[in-house]
């Protein structure tokens, strides 16, 4: 194992020493009492190289991870400056454009601004026309509904009277049907009380046509009640058919008046939006035609800002370029810089790798030398231990030859 370990750091090329200590000394004085402090030794300083040498990949990988997000940053500065100088071309162009669009306008005049001014000015007259129209309708269905509403006030309280009527003459017939039927129960007793009379058959004649006469009448009035009791239901049956048509009233009444509130919502809204849209129109025509009066003085000021604007476009969009081709060319610097640290991060991670090989090395070793001393003192302790026996043996031999002597 002392073999292995010297050639474990001659492989790799690596040293590591504490007082002077390190890998080449295992393997000299194996079994001796110094060997295993001087593998503990070896194992400590191993231990505290690979710690470092941890570490050191450690930093270095950060290193290399922040170098990396350096160039991406780079990287992402550069895209958005060739963005932004893209950008900036493109409103040179626009700016170019406007540019010429301005001269065109500053040449043609105001020929086409006053057309459009005409135009929404007639416009703003078909509109008025229209708003006029739908006002006078919603004013006459709002007169409507105030003839309408009192029609149906009218209607109800018609509806209310006709129904009190037929209630009156309702209750009047009642009352008509009820003594008729009395009057028919009393001439019905009456006539055959008459006749089951015991003086029947035996009275005078003046008796008996008195008698008749007294039936006849009781019949005549029962028959009079019940003719006045038809009359009476006739009456209630006409004063229910002017509730009927009462309501039919009202309820006509009722629904024309509903229609016409509906419509007369419908004619609101038309008349409001007519409104609206006429005032709206009247902005855009007074806009319109302060535009066609303001359009020559401002046209030769418009095509002069337009050329001033080319110009600063022109000059912003040079400065962009110029700032993208700086980024990119710094993004470049920054991918080698990146490189070269995943290199150096790469080369301090193979160098843990070797330290931790050592170390795993270094720690066996102690186990070796453990074991190493752990089976000197066995061997000592059976010595000592064969020695005591062997003295024990010897003593009564002693003691024999002593007492023959």
């Amino acid at each position: 194992l002392g073999a292995l370990g010297l050639a474990a750091v001659v492989a790799s090329g690596h040293a590591s020493g504490i007082a002077g200590v390190s890998l080449a000394t295992l393997g000299v004085g194996e079994g001796s009492s110094g060997a295993y402090d001087t593998a503990e030794a070896v194992r400590r300083n191993a231990a505290a190289q690979a710690t470092l040498a941890k570490q050191t990949a450690l930093n270095a990988k950060a290193a290399a991870e922040a170098a990396d997000a350096t160039y991406a940053a780079a990287q992402a500065d550069a895209e958005k400056l060739d963005r932004l100088a893209a950008q900036a071309m493109r409103s040179y162009e626009l700016a170019s454009v406007d540019d010429r669009d301005a001269a065109d306008a500053a040449t043609i005049g105001t020929q086409q601004t006053e057309d459009d001014a005409l135009e929404e000015d007639a416009e703003l007259s078909a509109l008025t026309a229209t708003y006029t129209a739908a006002r006078e309708e919603y004013q006459a269905s709002t007169d409507a509904l105030v003839t309408l509403t009192k029609a149906k006030a009218d209607a109800t309280a018609a509806t209310q009277k006709a129904e009190k009527t037929y209630a009156e003459a309702s209750k009047k017939a009642d009352a008509s049907k009820a003594a008729a039927d009395v009057a028919h129960v009393s001439a019905a007793k009456a006539n055959q009380e008459a006749q089951k009379a015991k003086e029947v058959g035996e009275e005078k004649p003046e008796q008996a046509i008195a008698r008749a006469k007294a039936v006849a009448d009781a019949s005549s009035a029962a028959k009079a009640a019940e003719i006045a009791a038809g009359k009476d239901k006739r009456v209630a049956a006409d004063a229910l058919a002017a509730v009927e048509s009462a309501k039919l009233l009202e309820k006509t009444a009722t629904e024309t008046l509903a229609i016409e509130n509906a419509r007369n919502a419908e004619l609101a809204a038309a008349s409001t939006e007519a409104e609206a849209r006429m005032i709206d129109q009247s902005d855009v025509a007074a806009k319109a035609k302060t535009a066609a009066a303001d359009l020559t003085q401002t046209s030769v000021s418009a095509y002069f800002s337009a050329s001033v604007t080319k110009a600063e476009m022109k000059d912003k969009a040079d400065k962009a370029v110029e700032a993208a081709r700086k980024a990119r060319d710094i993004a470049a610097i920054r991918m080698e810089e990146s490189k070269a640290a995943q290199s150096k991060a790469r080369a301090a991670s193979d160098a843990s790798d070797v330290a931790d090989a050592e170390l795993t090395l270094a720690e066996r070793t102690v186990d070796v030398e453990e074991k190493k001393e752990l089976a000197v003192k066995n061997a000592e302790d059976a010595a000592a231990e064969a020695k005591a026996e062997a003295a024990e043996e010897e003593e009564p031999e002693a003691k024999a030859k002593t007492q023959k002597a």
